[in-house]
């Protein structure tokens, strides 16, 4: 086992032990941290991702996006070339099941031409202090950042999942910021 994969699994095993109430506590404070985001205010679209397991919940600020009148874009992985491709959602409850049971836009969405975009959310496991994230292992995200250096990016992740360092590999793709339930 890697030290990564190691770190990996000690991470996500603290996240998932976080208790329900707290864990609803931190997602409030973490809604309210991405709507009072000067990014987040003056985006009229926004790239982000539907949460699963104990990911924070980031629904209520998407749906305040949308109410707002925002472009709100969810990303669908194609396996087959271990890439993502982002779709437009009008409502979150029109998700379907999609590649590892994440649930992702249907295919009559719109597809994101990414010439077009203000600013993506991005999930992990865990965030260092340097923009730099643990996520699952896939590598989705770590290359579409890669291909798209211009985009603004906010991580998103628990107070108590943010490190001074964490290992990276020449792949890995740092986020300008990191969001916490602290902000």
């Amino acid at each position: 086992m890697t030290e990564k994969q190691a770190l990996r699994r000690e991470l996500l095993a603290l996240r998932n032990a976080i208790p329900p109430e707290q864990k609803q506590s931190w997602d409030t404070a973490l809604n309210r941290a991405i709507l009072n985001d000067p990014r987040f205010r003056q985006a009229e679209s926004i790239l982000a991702y539907c949460p699963i397991g104990s990911e924070p919940d980031i629904g209520p600020a998407l749906n305040e996006a949308l109410r707002q009148g925002k472009q709100v874009y969810l990303p669908k992985c194609v396996p087959a070339g271990r890439h993502m491709a982002f779709h437009q959602v009008q409502s979150l409850y029109d998700l379907k099941s999609g590649a590892y049971g994440i649930p992702e836009p249907g295919e009559n969405n719109y597809a994101l031409s990414i010439t077009h975009y203000e600013l993506c959310l991005v999930p992990g496991i865990a965030f260092d202090k340097e923009g730099y994230r643990l996520g699952y292992g896939g590598g989705y995200y770590d290359r579409f950042l890669a291909g798209h250096e211009q985009l603004r990016t906010l991580g998103i992740c628990y107070k108590i999942l943010l490190r001074a360092s964490l290992p990276r590999d020449r792949m890995d793709a740092a986020v300008m910021r990191v969001l916490t339930e602290g902000e």
